[in-house]
């Protein structure tokens, strides 16, 4: 039996996060988890200072990346997910360029510039999974997480070099996210 049998079914919500540094708000960030067959589908949008982000993620009930695609001014990533060989695009203006690559076995995508994608990192986690093969779109590099559970609902993770604390309600969703090397929480 795989582990993935044991995930807990993904909650559809939606919801906002404020993003604060320092103390100071900088920004908010809503999403919306829904339904489309049997795949997720997580919409996001980010707003910090000038800057707003969206993004869309669609992950199989396995919790497993199909495509995501992110947005802003300037343009846009997208990534189809396939084995062996997945594809990312990257359209800025007018010029599209586009790369193969082998996007990590059971792997997350974790992008630099959202926080509700640590929705379904969290929830891998719940199903036993404690490291995650990650990818990054606008890095295009692929690392790992790590998850380790300290309390009931809380949670330390390691994203590369990168040190962040996490706490979930009883369902499962994430409440807090905090990066101390960062001063940076975000947070219902």
């Amino acid at each position: 039996m795989s582990f993935l049998l044991l995930l807990a079914p993904v909650k559809v919500e939606q919801g906002k996060f404020n993003i604060t540094k320092d103390g100071k708000r900088i920004g908010t960030e809503e999403f919306a988890v829904t339904m489309n067959g049997t795949h997720y589908v997580i919409d996001g949008k980010a707003t910090i200072g000038p800057v707003t982000i969206t993004s869309r993620l669609e992950v199989n009930e396995k919790l497993i990346p199909v495509s995501y695609e992110v947005s802003n001014i300037e343009g846009k990533i997208k990534v189809t997910v396939a084995m062996p060989i997945s594809e990312l695009q990257t359209i800025v203006g007018k010029e599209t360029s586009s790369a193969d690559f082998r996007f990590p076995d059971g792997g997350v995508i974790l992008d630099n510039n959202l926080f509700h994608h640590y929705l379904i990192l969290l929830y891998r986690a719940h199903g036993g999974q404690t490291s995650l093969p990650v990818f990054v779109p606008q890095d295009m590099s692929i690392g790992s997480a790590t998850v380790r559970t300290t309390g009931p609902r809380t949670y330390d993770l390691e994203i590369g070099d990168v040190k962040m604390q996490a706490t979930t309600d009883a369902d499962g969703r994430m409440l807090k996210l905090t990066v101390p090397a960062a001063n940076v929480v975000i947070e219902r």
